[in-house]
């Protein structure tokens, strides 16, 4: 499915509780004598989303969307690799302060169970959307490249340590490991069909949902699992 294709579709917009929402995160860039190192940054964001692979995607195209020269992007990048790790170390920032701000929204004794589960379902399917060129080029590049790898199995511990800690303020008293297991069990089913979605242009069986509907679904299946192990 075409990058054009996929804007059509549906869209979520972040989970709303009350006062409380869950957004993605995105703070603010450090003060900039480096404005062409961002617009090279932003202009791969861009091209990425419109749906260009990372592999065909040449320096000449990067600089031309970002208004600069090749010359002024081997002064900042050594090569286009190194720039998918400035990609990927910016995306995870944002991850990082995403988690930060959702844990203090899980912890909360007065948001139910499934209102939690739908709210974080929803922020990541709309961040997967928004992010899909970015999310599937570093998908395809782990495979060769242990330290994209390692970043994000970094990231997602810090999430699943998060929420094991929210859960064991809503659940004082269970024990802690198995909190965590159920937290890295449901953080796979959830994730492990968004990046299904990445890796086959939106489903293995062809089977296109629209993103309102995976959010429907996605929550029934994490919910049931957690009111199953939770009880």
């Amino acid at each position: 499915m075409s990058s054009q294709n996929r804007d059509d579709r549906d869209r979520v917009a972040p989970r709303e509780v009350g006062d409380a929402t869950v957004r993605w995160v995105k703070p603010a860039r450090q003060e900039r004598s480096r404005d062409t190192h961002d617009r090279i940054v932003d202009a791969a964001e861009r091209l990425l989303a419109r749906g260009r692979s990372w592999t065909d995607l040449t320096i000449a195209e990067l600089v031309k969307e970002a208004g600069t020269s090749v010359g002024a992007f081997y002064n900042r990048f050594r090569d286009k690799d190194a720039l998918l790790h400035v990609l990927q170390l910016e995306l995870y920032r944002e991850g990082e302060a995403t988690a930060v701000s959702a844990q203090a929204f899980a912890t909360s004794l007065d948001v139910p169970l499934e209102t939690l589960v739908r709210a974080f379902v929803a922020l990541a399917v709309s961040a997967y959307r928004e992010q899909y060129g970015l999310r599937r080029a570093l998908a395809l590049q782990m495979a060769s490249e242990p330290t994209l790898r390692e970043r994000a199995v970094e990231l997602s511990r810090m999430t699943c340590e998060g929420l094991t800690d929210a859960l064991a303020v809503r659940l004082p008293g269970r024990d802690r490991g198995s909190l965590r297991t159920i937290v890295d069990v449901s953080h796979r089913m959830l994730y492990g069909v968004l990046d299904q979605n990445l890796m086959f242009s939106d489903a293995p069986t062809s089977l296109a949902l629209a993103d309102a509907t995976l959010v429907d679904e996605l929550t029934i299946a994490v919910l049931a699992y957690l009111e199953r192990r939770l009880g």
